[in-house]
């Protein structure tokens, strides 16, 4: 089951901004976006809560959004054949909030998680407004293509 958890009013186990910047500083897709401009991140971001077995990517489907793991982990696979298990403070779907194509892999709760969803809009918005953060994500996403050229598989559902 995915559950949205909206803006606005505080909700029980809704988490505060300086908590979701604290789980992008984890993120390696934000690991060198300065930590006030991770505020303005964070501000985008929608909680997505997860039960363990639910979709949380289709693997063909097209979308235009990001997971981070704010807890619990998540399975990357095809099929039978798992690619990598994301933990909090891993990302899932990097590629569609800057390029929208079939999704390569499917994403699936290994037990109850929390996400939180960046969608594309806002992100570009962001990017455009803020020069430093689209320099830092540039940057981070060339050094995770050459450590996939060189390592294991890529986690990009």
């Amino acid at each position: 089951m995915l559950t949205s958890v909206s803006g606005g009013a505080s909700t029980t186990g809704e988490l505060m901004t300086i908590e979701r910047v604290s789980v992008l500083h984890r993120a390696p897709l934000f690991a060198e976006v300065p930590g006030h401009a991770l505020v303005a991140v964070a501000r985008l971001l929608e909680e997505v809560h997860v039960d363990a077995g639910a979709t949380i990517i289709e693997q063909g489907a097209l979308e235009d959004w990001l997971f981070v793991v704010a807890a619990g982990s998540v399975r990357v696979h095809v099929g039978d054949r798992t690619l990598a298990v994301v933990d909090a403070g891993g990302v899932v779907g990097e590629l569609a909030v800057l390029a929208p194509a079939p999704r390569a892999a499917s994403a699936t709760a290994v037990e109850a998680t929390l996400l939180l969803r960046l969608r594309r809009g806002p992100f570009e918005e962001l990017l455009e407004d803020r020069p430093e953060i689209a320099r830092a994500v540039i940057h981070t996403l060339a050094r995770l293509l050459q450590a996939a050229d060189h390592g294991p598989e890529s986690t990009d559902a």
